[in-house]
């Protein structure tokens, strides 16, 4: 097999990046992924992704914070990639979506133009209907239930069309993926879901349940038809939580409903696994701990439970490496030998930042702790702007570093929005969710958390 090499450019940046950080999705359902080597952009926004060998049609996750995009590489991929920001303002420090566009023959090229189809014909009834709520065309009473079947039959045709002459079975997923949502959208109730389901072919039974998981269709087109289950009336609750004292196979999906009660124990676990994306719970961890799912099944809840956990209360952070005002390399560990670390995280050009940061140090001298250090982390795009937020030091004595814009960091901290706070307790890990800012509370927060003198 050859080395599959996307060439592509970044366009309508602000600040064009240099590095473009990559995630190759596992288990796209899930939204489980995992980190792979970058990519170097040039100066004009120019680049060519190696990707090695690639065997199958894969989804990627490209991110230059804020900006993210879900992109579909293809083995051997012919076509150019194009990216840029989205429509909307970013109001995320990480994951906000981005617009990304192939310039050559590519399923998701399709795909866009019937999802297109999908929001104008949207619009087409959203208006009709407005204007019959406000008394225009009523002597068109049945105008628009007209409206909907005629939109309906010319999504079906082009849909049909795109079905037909699909080439590989990933496009075939995405294609009855977007379907099934439409139609759940829509209002579609669960017999005509299951119709839509049946008619698929993307079956549980009789699959490779590990390929069937990480396949980027099958398991989501799954969710749209079966998924939610808890929260209908058919579930009994106190049955469920009888056969888990029990660790009742049988019991746990016949309380489940009359759907599951004669299901194939792999579709009961696909269903746990939905509860445990959507509607995680105390009970929801009770049952994958008490019952032998499969275990292709039982992979993929751990993946989805240790990637959640990430950045999370009681997460373990381990080393974070950052360049330090003098431009030599270095971490938070070596720069900070006491067992509690406070950290500031921030962007130069904030003006609540650079408040923040006046609070913080005021914090640290009210609070004189020997046990903490007090830490200003630059999360700046580029090195004029690590620069710009060195040079508002107001003292040497203050331990700053420069991580740049590092989603893998980002994550790792949990942070979500800047200016943030985050404390790091005697184990390196992270102490507690949601720490105020200076100005929020901090001091007091503080003196709750540390041990007493």
């Amino acid at each position: 097999s050859q080395e599959t090499v996307v060439s592509g450019r970044v366009i309508q940046m602000e600040i064009t990046p240099s590095i473009i950080h990559v995630k190759k999705v596992v288990y796209p359902a899930l939204q489980v992924a995992d980190w792979t080597p970058e990519i170097l952009v040039a100066e004009d926004g120019s680049f060519d992704w190696n990707i090695g060998i690639l065997e199958t049609p894969t989804i990627f996750e490209l991110l230059a914070p804020p900006w993210s995009w879900m992109v579909l590489v293809r083995p051997q991929e012919q076509a150019t990639l194009e990216i840029r920001p989205g429509s909307l303002t970013a109001t995320r420090l990480l994951g906000s979506p981005g617009l990304a566009r192939w310039d050559g023959a590519h399923p998701s090229s399709r795909m866009d133009s019937l999802m297109a189809f999908q929001n104008r014909a949207n619009s087409l009834l959203s208006e009709s209907l407005v204007l019959r709520m406000s008394g225009v065309a009523m002597a068109s009473r049945d105008s628009l239930q007209d409206l909907t079947d005629r939109l309906e039959w010319q999504f079906d045709s082009l849909w049909k069309d795109m079905e037909t002459h699909a080439s590989e079975p990933v496009e075939r997923q995405l294609l009855w993926q977007i379907r099934m949502a439409g139609a759940l959208n829509s209002g579609k109730g669960q017999r005509a879901m299951d119709s839509l389901w049946h008619q698929s072919e993307m079956a549980l039974e009789g699959a490779n349940w590990t390929e069937w998981l990480m396949s980027p269709g099958n398991f989501s087109c799954w969710r749209l038809a079966h998924g939610g289950w808890w929260k209908g009336t058919d579930a009994d609750w106190e049955k469920i939580n009888e056969a888990i004292f029990l660790a009742d196979g049988d019991s746990l999906a016949a309380a489940m409903g009359p759907r599951w009660r004669d299901e194939p124990w792999s579709e009961v676990a696909a269903a746990w696994l939905d509860k445990a994306i959507s509607s995680p719970s105390e009970l929801t961890e009770l049952v994958w701990s008490t019952f032998r799912f499969p275990k292709p099944f039982l992979v993929a809840y751990e993946r989805l439970t240790v990637q959640r956990a990430e950045g999370q209360s009681g997460s373990t952070v381990g080393s974070v490496p950052w360049t330090l005002p003098n431009g030599e390399l270095g971490s938070i560990e070596d720069q900070c030998r006491q067992p509690w670390k406070v950290i500031l995280a921030l962007k130069s050009g904030s003006g609540a930042a650079r408040r923040e940061r006046e609070m913080f140090n005021q914090v640290a001298e009210n609070l004189d702790r020997r046990d903490v250090c007090w830490v200003v982390l630059s999360l700046d795009e580029n090195e004029e702007l690590w620069r710009e937020t060195l040079s508002a030091r107001r003292t040497l004595d203050e331990t700053i570093g420069w991580v740049g814009n590092s989603p893998q960091i980002m994550e790792r901290l949990g942070l979500s929005v800047i200016p943030q706070v985050l404390v790091l307790d005697q184990d390196g890990r992270v102490a507690v969710d949601n720490t105020p800012l200076p100005s929020q509370g901090l001091g007091a927060h503080l003196l709750e958390l540390l041990p007493k003198k």
